[in-house]
């Protein structure tokens, strides 16, 4: 079902990402990122970092593969971890050029695997859990030069499989949290909230091209 909501939503990124090739298309970026995921079913906001690249296919088509690390303190009585290791489409709908001082508005989707564990305070008892998502979100990129930009992302990860569920439960004024690993329904996740420093830093079809020459 994930799998036929991704597809649905790419159609119109398809329509709009065939042109051909021109200078904006091609460009290696490389970046770093800080990281929120908000809206879990613990109630917790997480906070984490991680680094990403990003390949232009098309005009209007833009790859993003990344990887965040995400710690959640829940109560104070339990920490989660997360891993996200992924790509996303992006599709640009109205400008695409990237030129200084101009904001470049995106829509997104894609897939991850997530690992995840929640370790309790006092007694060190864990569980762990490997899953994968699929995610769809917008965002934006303000371009500080012709090719240094900030990026911020706001996507909704929807999980398959099972998930690690964290309550905090009061028994007589004491606090404890209950840790279970539960099975995903419908469109259950959380949004994941990231602003990013990207660098454009080579053309990959001309060092393509170059390469032929020289050969």
């Amino acid at each position: 079902m994930n799998k036929l909501i991704l597809f649905t939503l790419l159609l119109p990124v398809i329509s709009k990402a065939q042109e051909p090739l021109d200078k904006e298309s091609g460009y290696f970026q490389l970046g770093v990122r800080n990281v929120m995921s908000a809206f879990s079913d613990d109630g917790a906001n997480g906070f984490g970092y991680g680094g990403q690249f990003r390949i232009r296919v098309l005009n209007r088509l833009n790859t993003d593969w990344y990887a965040d690390y995400i710690t959640t303190d829940i109560g104070g009585l339990a920490r989660k971890e997360d891993l996200h290791i992924g790509w996303s489409v992006l599709a640009y709908p109205f400008n695409y050029h990237t030129s200084k001082g101009k904001i470049t508005p995106y829509i997104l989707a894609g897939h991850c695997f997530d690992y995840s564990k929640v370790t309790r305070n006092d007694d060190g008892y864990a569980l762990d859990k490997l899953s994968s998502a699929v995610q769809v979100g917008l965002g934006m990129h303000y371009n500080i030069t012709d090719r240094t930009d900030i990026s911020l992302t706001a996507q909704y990860m929807m999980h398959t499989g099972k998930d690690i569920h964290a309550e905090v439960e009061s028994f007589d004024g004491l606090k404890e949290v209950h840790i279970e690993k539960t099975q995903v329904s419908g469109i259950e996740g959380h949004m994941l909230i990231n602003v990013s420093l990207n660098v454009r830093l080579f053309d990959m079809w001309d060092q393509h091209h170059k390469r032929k020459k020289t050969s």
